[in-house]
């Protein structure tokens, strides 16, 4: 089987990336950030509608969100660019000493939009030049995955994440990470979550993740138990909502759950965790990410176009017909297991070697297509 590689970062992590990465800390240095990253294209440019005058915990929430984007092991080097000087500086001095090449650059420091894109270009091309890290073999106790589905339907849970479970039980086995997230996917799949939680706290914690975000739902005048599945998902065969549940957590694999984050938070210890997250895929795929992820494992029915552009999205269907429609945008038809062409064992033995493909190198089907999002869920609505 094809050797896993990744980039060893001064911080033990390993990225299966080695992005150059082009950061707008606020919406205003968006159309900077976009100009700046035209200029270089290894470039990953990360925009988004970040603000000024946020309430509550949102703005703080929003920063540690940018920061974990700069200190992701699969960042490489970061050009930062935001709008004025005082934020900058206090950027400076959160990157200082980072261990990777990072220079954050202020919109309104400049003389001009030509000659701060001439120096923002510039600067990018020196980060690149020093963030030259060479890739190195690694194990699968290396990897982070984030675990998605989308366009569920019945071969969801049969084919796709049944193939993306057995994998998580093999790296988890050898010391890996994994974490499953969308909150609201787990509910009518409280009994298997309890009986794979085996400590009574984390239990209850996630218990209590579920239940929250099922009483939001009701005070929004729906019985989520009642509206879900998604008309895709009644379209696609699914009819109730444990149906879709038991099918989404079967992504999960076998193993107990060690952890319960909260959005964003980054686990302790390696081992399978859960992420609470709204269900939204762009907002619980960046949480995951924020959480350090270095790939992503997305399993489909129907299609999903969604992905995170910072780690490798990796998709794997089990619907013979979505994969026939959109085989230049899914990466392990998983379909072979329903037509007895492929058992678990040899589907997981794909999703591993499509991994070390992409380790080193190789890119899957959304990075050909440029294809992901970074969303913040926010909380409170702005000054």
């Amino acid at each position: 089987m094809s050797t896993l590689e990744g980039y060893v970062r001064p911080d033990g992590r390993v990225g299966l990336r080695n992005h150059a990465l082009v950061l707008s800390t606020v919406a205003l240095a968006n159309r900077w950030a976009e100009l700046t990253a035209a200029g270089h294209e290894d470039a990953l440019l990360v925009t988004g509608e970040t603000i000024r005058g946020g309430r509550g915990g949102d703005m703080p929430a929003q920063q540690e969100l940018l920061d974990a984007l700069v200190r992701h092991p699969n960042t490489g080097c970061a050009l930062v660019l935001t709008q004025d000087p005082i934020s900058a500086e206090t950027l400076r001095n959160a990157f200082a000493g980072l261990g990777k090449p990072v220079e954050v650059l202020a919109l309104l420091d400049q003389d001009g939009m030509e000659r701060a894109v001439h120096r923002s270009r510039e600067a990018l091309g020196k980060l690149i030049s020093a963030g030259g890290a060479k890739r190195q073999p690694i194990g699968l106790e290396h990897l982070s995955i984030a675990l998605e589905c989308g366009g569920s339907d019945p071969t969801s849970a049969l084919a796709s994440n049944a193939a993306i479970g057995r994998f998580v039980d093999r790296v988890i086995d050898a010391g890996g990470t994994a974490m499953i997230s969308e909150t609201v996917e787990f509910i009518g799949a409280e009994e298997i979550v309890s009986k794979r939680t085996p400590d009574p706290d984390l239990r209850q914690r996630i218990l209590d993740f579920i239940r929250t975000r099922e009483v939001w739902h009701s005070e929004d005048g729906e019985d989520y138990r009642g509206v879900n599945p998604t008309a895709e998902n009644i379209a696609g065969g699914l009819t109730t909502l444990v149906e879709k549940s038991l099918g989404a957590v079967a992504k999960s694999g076998t193993r107990d759950f060690v952890g319960a984050l909260a959005y964003g938070e980054r686990p302790s210890r390696s081992g399978l965790h859960f992420m609470d997250t709204p269900f939204f895929t762009p907002l619980s795929l960046t949480g995951m990410v924020q959480g350090g992820c270095n790939v992503v494992l997305f399993g489909l029915g129907q299609f999903n176009p969604s992905a995170n552009p910072l780690v490798p999205t990796i998709k794997v269907c089990g619907n013979e017909k979505t994969v026939a429609n959109w085989r230049d945008a899914i990466d392990i038809d998983a379909s072979t297991l329903l037509t007895g062409a492929q058992d678990l064992d040899g589907l997981a033995d794909t999703i591993q070697s499509t991994i070390a493909d992409c380790s080193r190198g190789a890119l899957c089907a959304a990075e050909r297509w440029r294809e992901g999002q970074i969303f913040f869920p926010r909380e409170s609505a702005p000054l």
